[in-house]
């Protein structure tokens, strides 16, 4: 091997060793002075620099150490032959600057010029004082250093735009008022702040966790389905509705759309999730409220208009005829109508949603419910220990006045009532279901049951309608104010079989 090929392979591996180091660099600064550098103490450039383009100039960047004082100023990007090697992306390598009239070399007596372009950024020379110190090996070297040069200013680029994509993303996410999550069949692999907010569970908590252990219990299986899942139709984003359970054991309703992504390498789901309960609640809220308004125009057009006709009719034969008797079917009607009217305003009362609650003792309110209610000789058995419980104090004693006298009202006066706390051994039927309504096992609440006939299973899901009533003298209201007053407390009731075969109603209370 040549002496000249020796000598070229030396730079070339030398050139390698310094593209190395330009790995390591963080930003463009050393890299263009270590491609500087590189180029005065490897290919032996006594006089060099690296110029990059901003705003229409070309910028020094870097010079080698024999650069006269004071360098060179910027020249513009479409000028001279730094220009020319920008604009065409084109080296040129100029043996004897005075021939070439397009050169314009920054220093007269340079006699000498290579140009070799970096990509878009800019444009490295060598200059020399020297009519043909450079020939085509040169050209070669000082393109791979160049090339050496571009590729890591490049990568930093890339870099910095990634970092602040990143950062823009995750200012977004951050600030986002959604619940933001990826999650892996792992868990959660990311949540931002809004999730701690949401679930009551910090960040550090949360990434130790599945959403299955934050789901509510009749939601995991659904929850489930949608983790394992690992496509989406038509590549929509599929919205859920489902309910969380809280750390504190709350339940909040949420919104969520998913969609599938690539995390790591990994299938994953990124997921959003906004809080809607109180838009539920809201909604909920004028649901029954326009029930009761129906409830109302009915009772208005039909109840009360019943015992209207009722005494008018006996008013009219009492003018006639005299007879007492019709003044007595007078005062009935009367009576009826104003039993009506007195439940029809506890309903539209008691309908209204809970704002103040307090702990009071059931106990207490249970036996203040039963001093109020003409109950003749039935018997009150409080079974168990009753504990406090969050709730209106007035309103709890309504619910119980109420269904003290429909027990009295359906027993007879031997009746005999009990009251007791839920536990969760119960077996509850909801809405006429006769599945187990498992949400009550194991909940909070209690229960009011008699000994009397009890309800037959196809009448249990029409207890609470208003109107609905077996008793000759009910105005049919009384269970529709016990069911107004639970949802407003956001409880739930059911009613079944009691212990003895009478009518039993459980209300959960969480």
């Amino acid at each position: 091997m040549s002496e000249q090929l020796r000598e070229e392979k030396r730079k070339i591996e030398e050139l390698h060793e310094v593209a190395s180091e330009m790995e390591a660099c963080h930003s463009k600064e050393e890299v263009y002075q270590l491609g500087v550098d590189a180029a005065e103490g490897i290919l032996e450039f006594d006089i060099c620099g690296i110029d990059v383009e901003e705003n229409g100039y070309l910028v020094p960047k870097a010079t080698s150490t024999e650069m006269p004082n004071g360098g060179y100023d910027a020249l513009e990007a479409d000028k001279g032959l730094a220009g020319r090697t920008f604009q065409n992306g084109e080296s040129f390598l100029i043996p004897d600057v005075r021939t070439m009239d397009e050169a314009e070399p920054v220093q007269e007596q340079y006699r000498s010029i290579l140009s070799v372009p970096l990509s878009d950024y800019g444009v490295f020379q060598a200059g020399s004082r020297e009519a043909h110190a450079f020939d085509e090996d040169d050209l070669e070297l000082a393109e791979l250093l160049m090339s050496h040069v571009t590729e890591v200013i490049s990568r930093i680029d890339s870099q910095s735009a990634l970092r602040e994509s990143e950062e823009k993303y995750r200012t977004l996410v951050e600030g986002s008022h959604d619940a933001i999550f990826i999650h892996s069949e792992e868990g959660f692999q990311f949540v931002n702040d809004r999730v701690a907010e949401l679930t009551g569970y910090s960040r550090e908590e949360l990434l130790e966790m599945s959403a299955e252990d934050l789901a509510h219990e009749a939601d995991r299986e659904r929850v489930k389905q949608i983790i394992e899942s690992d496509e989406l139709e038509d590549d929509d984003t599929p919205h859920y509705e489902l309910r969380v359970r809280t750390k504190d054991g709350d339940i909040r309703y949420v919104e969520l759309s998913v969609q599938i992504i690539s995390y790591n390498g990994e299938l994953g789901h990124l997921g959003s999730a906004r809080d809607v309960t109180e838009r539920r609640q809201r909604k909920q809220k004028v649901e029954r409220q326009n029930e009761r308004l129906k409830e109302f125009a009915s009772v208005v057009s039909h109840d009360l208009r019943n015992p209207l006709n009722v005494a008018q009719g006996h008013l009219e034969l009492a003018s006639e005829t005299g007879e007492d008797r019709h003044f007595e079917k007078t005062g009935s009607a009367l009576g009826r109508m104003e039993s009506l009217i007195e439940d029809l305003l506890k309903l539209a009362r008691q309908g209204q949603d809970v704002s103040e609650t307090e702990q009071v003792g059931l106990e207490t309110i249970v036996r203040q419910a039963w001093s109020t209610v003409s109950t003749g000789g039935a018997t009150l058995d409080v079974v168990d220990e009753l504990h406090e419980i969050e709730a209106d104090d007035g309103r709890l004693q309504e619910l119980f006045e109420n269904l003290f006298r429909n027990a009295v009202e359906h027993g007879g006066d031997d009746v005999t009532v009990r009251v007791g706390p839920l536990n969760g051994g119960v077996t509850a039927y909801e809405d006429g279901d006769d599945t187990p309504a498992a949400k009550h096992g194991g909940k909070d609440g209690f229960y009011v049951e008699d000994d009397g006939p009890g309800i037959p299973e196809d009448e249990r899901e029409k207890v609470f309608e208003h109107g609905h009533t077996t008793a000759d003298d009910g105005s049919g209201l009384g269970l529709s104010i016990v069911s107004s007053i639970v949802d407003a407390h956001g409880w739930t009731v059911c009613v079944c079989e009691g212990t003895d075969g009478g009518a039993r109603f459980e209300i959960s209370t969480a």
